[in-house]
């Protein structure tokens, strides 16, 4: 290998163990370029028991089992490729079952987990883990308010007073949908709206019928009657408009629908959904940055942070109220 790279052994040897604080970019790719043209395989196993470090970034996320997000499969998808630009492997672990296991097992140079830190199951997972242990997603809260004050905003503003909040019954989602659930009351009470109607709904075709029945048949004589739902993402809001359907209720005319999550699906529904999304490339290139830091043994500066800003992704499903 050191011939074929024209480099001493120490030299190869650092960038095949993964110190690449001691080794210039250029002399790193051209070992690499060598390892590749020789069909090099290195054992980590192996390195690791010659104290090399380890290429591995873990994320664990408890109560995600089942949670269907688009933006955050985004967020792992993208962090998975600038990880791998680095050198760097990204390993997603659902649920805590294992976790014990994946801490010896896995060997991480790096732990991300979607608890966040003023949580109890953020210090319990950093209990387990002898290396930086990093939120996955930190700002949650914020970044989901945001979404949800946008959706409040753009029905507002097209004149509807009486909103609905829809969020999914599933436990998995009770965190998320109660930050989203807070942000969409307050953002009501703050431009003088009464307090939205808040409904849940399961996964199956019969309970959105339902939740949209109510709306429909819901009688209140102190304020005017429900014109427009905010749906906790693009999923619940796909249900919604499949009840509608069944229902026989015009979307947007006798209901207006605004989802979450910019779901490239919003563009092939009928009416298609207006939706909200916000752009994470930022967050994800500097938490890249952070982990591939912490990953090396360096120091960085660079704080990773879910934006608080969305934009509303306007199309066929939200109009103004019917006079």
């Amino acid at each position: 290998m050191a011939r074929a790279a024209g480099l001493s052994r120490t030299t190869v040897s650092y960038v095949l163990n993964g110190d690449f604080r001691r080794i210039p970019e250029h002399t790193r790719q051209r070992v690499l370029a060598a390892a590749d043209s020789l069909g090099y395989k290195p054992s980590a196993a192996a390195r690791l028991l010659r104290g090399a470090r380890s290429r591995l970034v873990l994320m664990v996320s408890p109560g995600l089992e089942s949670a269907r997000d688009t933006i955050g499969g985004d967020i792992v998808t993208r962090l998975g490729q600038l990880l791998a630009e680095a050198d760097l492997h990204l390993v997603w672990q659902l649920g805590l079952p294992s976790v014990g296991r994946a801490a010896t097992d896995l060997a991480p140079a790096v732990v991300l987990v979607a608890p966040t830190e003023e949580e109890a199951a953020f210090a319990d997972l950093r209990r387990r883990f002898a290396v930086p242990v990093l939120p996955a997603f930190p700002g949650l809260g914020g970044f989901l308010a945001a979404s949800a004050r946008a959706q409040v905003d753009h029905l507002a503003g097209l004149g509807h007073q009486r909103l609905a909040f829809v969020r999914p019954a599933a436990p998995a989602f009770d965190l998320t949908a109660e930050f989203r659930q807070q942000a969409v009351e307050r953002r009501a009470s703050e431009l003088g709206l009464p307090a939205p109607v808040i409904l849940r709904v399961d996964d199956s075709r019969e309970s959105a019928v339902a939740v949209l029945r109510s709306l429909r048949t819901r009688t209140d004589p102190v304020t005017s009657p429900v014109t427009a739902v905010c749906a906790y993402n693009d999923q619940v809001a796909f249900a919604l408009l499949a009840a509608a359907d069944d229902l026989g209720l015009a979307v947007p005319a006798e209901m207006s629908v605004i989802g979450v999550d910019g779901d490239p699906l919003g563009e092939w529904t009928t009416p298609t959904l207006t939706s909200v999304r916000s752009d994470t490339a930022a967050f994800v290139s500097d938490l890249t940055s952070q982990v591939v830091a912490l990953a090396r043994g360096e120091t960085t500066t660079v704080e990773a942070r879910l934006p608080e800003q969305a934009r509303v992704v306007e199309r066929s499903s939200t109009v103004g109220p019917a006079r």
